[in-house]
């Protein structure tokens, strides 16, 4: 999102950025694996139910709990993109993040709460 759209509208990026967060929680949690199997054979057209919990432990792995921004992150992708265009290279990782939002519903306790719904600790 662009720096105006969320001075401008912090409210509505505050509940997107929890809601996918929400989406972690629900997808992570081990009373939705079934829902969350099925939407990936659904949608993915995986027909082996093996691959579909392939994926699944796939996804456990690559989300986080609190999705704070990666600079590490940023940074490596930069990398492989300045292999097919080098003026990547003249971006500020650190002036593309912004951790203002993730910390907001840390510190609130937010993250917490939505992860107990789902029965994470």
């Amino acid at each position: 999102m662009t720096a105006p759209y969320i001075q401008q509208s912090p409210d509505v990026v505050e509940k997107v950025v929890a809601a996918l967060i929400e989406g972690m929680a629900f997808s992570r949690s081990p009373t939705n694996k079934p829902t969350v199997l099925n939407t990936i054979m659904k949608t993915f057209k995986v027909t082996d139910p093996a691959a579909a919990e392939e994926s699944y432990q796939g996804l456990l792995r690559a989300t986080v709990r609190k999705p704070y921004p990666s600079v590490d992150g940023l940074r490596n992708m930069q990398r492989i993109m300045a292999c097919h265009d080098p003026k990547v290279l003249n971006v500020r990782i650190e002036d593309l993040v912004d951790d203002r939002l993730v910390r907001k519903l840390d510190e609130s306790g937010v993250i917490e709460r939505i992860y107990g719904t789902y029965g994470l600790k």
